[in-house]
């Protein structure tokens, strides 16, 4: 079975188009908003609880709930997993996990600076890292009793995974490292995690759409 046969369905494409010009309304309020046009803090990409902020939070959660559902209908453990992973990027989002953390782990441990990277990005670095390791090691258990075409789920959602560590850790180290470009680098991790969570999220609902029970004919 292909289990990729809805992914560039026609609703699906509606959907994805829609969450991405939604993106990119965000993304121009926020340049607009530097340029001085608009005055309100929430309107920027990096403003907490702002209303891009939010979204980002909706599209997460819903991401969780339609892995869990398919998890539901398969008894899957791997999409228990994923959803998992998928609620601690929005507790982290929301709550700044890594954030706090990270700042009690530099005071615990005694973290200095070094490479142009202050001690609260190191522990930041180590929070995302625990949190990491111990959830990709219960997908790895999980993945190794899974069927070809979870599996194969499972290969597509590290790739979206790995999208979303290229701006979040990688972007977000040169962001803090470089003594210039705050605004443009700024600009790149924030607008690069919004599109590739619009595109998740078109994603799970073409598996939800590929997932659905099926019904024996009379």
């Amino acid at each position: 079975m292909n289990i990729f046969k809805w992914k560039f369905s026609y609703p699906i494409t509606v959907l994805i188009v829609l969450l991405l010009v939604t993106d990119a309304g965000f993304i121009f309020l926020h340049i607009i908003n530097k340029l001085g046009f608009i005055s309100s803090g929430y309107f920027r990409l990096t403003q907490d609880m702002g209303y891009a902020e939010v979204f980002q939070y909706i599209k997460e959660f819903w991401i969780a709930c339609l892995l869990g559902i398919i998890a539901l209908r398969h008894k899957a453990a791997s999409y228990v997993i994923w959803s998992l992973i998928f609620l601690y990027l929005l507790a982290d989002d929301s709550l700044s996990v890594h954030e706090t953390g990270g700042g009690l782990l530099v005071e615990a441990l005694n973290i200095q600076p070094a490479l142009n990277l202050r001690a609260q990005d190191f522990g930041e670095l180590l929070v995302t890292a625990i949190a990491g390791g111990i959830l990709f090691s219960m997908l790895f258990v999980a993945y190794y009793f899974a069927t070809a075409p979870t599996r194969h789920v499972t290969h597509q959602l590290l790739l979206f995974v790995a999208g979303l560590a290229f701006f979040g850790v990688f972007v977000d180290m040169v962001h803090s490292a470089l003594p210039f470009g705050n605004f443009f680098f700024g600009l790149i991790e924030d607008a690069g995690e919004m599109l590739i969570m619009s595109v998740i999220v078109g994603y799970c609902f073409a598996l939800i759409h590929d997932h659905k029970p099926q019904t024996t004919p009379h």
